[in-house]
């Protein structure tokens, strides 16, 4: 059973007053504290890593790749956030990195565009300036939408941008990438008209959003009760964005009260739409399958890699 805002309090209180000690840990984000990690801070706020005895800090990467590198390298990240991409190609290069857990069964990303510029196909990109951050994941995913679909990516200008939507609002591009819960609902929060054009209809078949371990930390038996216990505590906090988009909008606007409340409304619905499950966090065989021979197709991959190398089914 879920909890509501009175339990969550009486929860907390009843931590403090047992006098336990929690066993401190701390989780590397792939990026910023917004409405696609409610999972992991609504679990904070609702006690869960508390009831598991855990006391649980949050740090940030630039994005999935990022992420991936530093929890490979084990000191001081050893459990966090990914994507099933960077996940698949880090195993691929030989990084010590497994899946836990899945949360987003298919990738969020979404390339959008000013609403009166109808580009609404990825081939409606020729002749059109799409601009990507350099070094994130979206690289990786354009040019498996470019391979899906059989588009001459010599039509398509790249160019770098940074993380945010001045470059469109400017119109120094015609287009931009991110997860469709992020800059784009931002966008329509605001008012602005946008058209997305989302990779997971036109062909990108990939894991995206999980949680991901260092094999050292798993193979000790401490560190990977720790982190079956940072699973469950997750899941209960995704479940309750999955179940009770409006309810759990409510309380991630209370832990970050200068992100705009409509913001964070759409986002929060976004995001549970997203979500595997229910319960949240399940990963497949089948699935990790399908992402490997997506980036298989692209010759991305360093070595082949087998979807056990790749996930713990626990």
């Amino acid at each position: 059973m879920l909890m509501t805002s009175g339990l969550i309090g009486a929860t907390g209180r009843a931590a403090a007053q047992s006098g336990a000690k929690l066993e401190k840990v701390e989780i590397l984000l792939d990026w910023k504290p917004l409405p696609t990690y409610a999972g992991f801070f609504l679990a904070r706020q609702i006690g869960a890593f508390e009831r598991r005895g855990l006391e649980v800090s949050f740090a940030e990467a630039q994005g999935a790749l990022s992420a991936m590198a530093k929890i490979a390298d084990g000191s001081p990240y050893w459990i966090g956030s990914s994507s099933g991409i960077a996940t698949v190609l880090g195993r691929s290069r030989g990084l010590p990195i497994k899946s836990l857990a899945v949360y987003y069964p298919k990738t969020p990303t979404v390339i959008y565009s000013r609403s009166e510029d109808r580009i609404a196909h990825p081939r409606d990109l020729y002749g059109k300036t799409l601009g990507i951050v350099p070094g994130s994941i979206n690289a990786e995913e354009f040019r498996a939408l470019v391979a899906a679909n059989k588009l001459d990516a010599s039509r398509i200008k790249v160019v770098p941008v940074d993380w945010d939507t001045f470059a469109l609002i400017d119109k120094k591009v015609d287009a931009l990438m991110d997860y469709d819960e992020m800059a784009p609902s931002e966008l329509i929060a605001d008012g602005r008209r946008i058209t997305m054009i989302r990779l997971s209809d036109f062909g990108v078949r990939a894991y995206s959003l999980n949680l991901i371990v260092n094999d050292a930390a798993w193979a000790d038996p401490d560190r990977r009760a720790i982190a079956e216990k940072i699973d469950d505590a997750v899941q209960e906090g995704y479940n309750l964005v999955n179940e009770r988009p409006i309810e759990a909008a409510n309380h991630f606007a209370q832990l970050f009260p200068r992100i705009a409340p409509r913001y964070i409304d759409r986002s929060m619905v976004t995001v549970s739409q997203q979500l595997s499950g229910p319960p949240t966090g399940i990963q497949t065989r089948a699935g990790w399958a399908a992402t490997i021979m997506t980036l298989e197709a692209l010759n991305l991959l360093a070595k082949p890699v087998a979807v056990d190398e790749v996930a713990i089914f626990n």
